[in-house]
């Protein structure tokens, strides 16, 4: 199993900076190089460490990219549990995808190198099959009664609105274009309301 060596090391204060030294080189290296062509070399020269802390704290680069995600899926899992709901559906909306386009565009570089790794190894893909599938999932909850009968499938609407707001946040568009994050924002909710009327204006027949 990839993650068997996520966690593993010595449990003192000293221990735990070392440890988390090792993960921001982790979040370095792959930012630098993409996570297929990062190396633990790569990793322990950021750190100032030698290979030998490294494997005491991680089996494995998977390992230490595993260790950066369980915080991810964690912040991603935080906006789902949250309430979704409030006298202003629009401004609802608004704030939803602010928190998703917040945890994205500060774990943007974790995100890409999960993408990465997932097209290269079953685990992370199933990690993030998991982990997109629980916001989805929300989405589609809150689509349904919408949605109902109008031959529109929720879950596959959901899909498509999710994929909306990572792909926008993962590839950058509120980095370097001059897109400020307000507006990137401010945008999706509007193609998200424009869709999602229009989903709901169709009737099966």
């Amino acid at each position: 199993m990839v993650g068997d060596g996520v966690g593993v090391g010595p449990r003192t204060s000293r221990g735990e900076r070392t440890r988390l030294r090792l993960l921001d080189a982790t979040r370095e290296a792959v930012a630098e190089r993409g996570y297929v062509a990062a190396r633990v070399e790569d990793i322990v020269a950021l750190a100032g460490v030698s290979h030998g802390t490294f494997y005491t704290y991680f089996e494995n680069k998977a390992a230490a990219l595993d260790a950066l995600i369980d915080t991810t899926a964690e912040q991603l899992q935080a906006v789902v549990d949250e309430p979704w709901d409030g006298p202003d559906g629009a401004a609802t909306i608004e704030a939803v995808i602010g928190r998703f386009v917040a945890v994205f565009a500060a774990h943007a570089v974790v995100v890409r190198a999960w993408l990465e790794a997932s097209a290269h190894d079953a685990h992370f893909a199933e990690r993030l099959r998991d982990v997109r599938g629980g916001y989805v999932r929300r989405v589609a909850e809150v689509l349904a009664p919408t949605l109902a009968g109008t031959g529109h499938d929720p879950a596959l609407a959901a899909s498509a609105l999710v994929a909306m707001v990572e792909g926008a946040v993962t590839q950058g568009a509120a980095e370097g274009d001059g897109i400020g994050r307000g507006d990137l924002v401010r945008t999706l909710r509007s193609l998200w309301l424009g869709g999602i009327v229009r989903l709901g204006e169709d009737v099966e027949g």
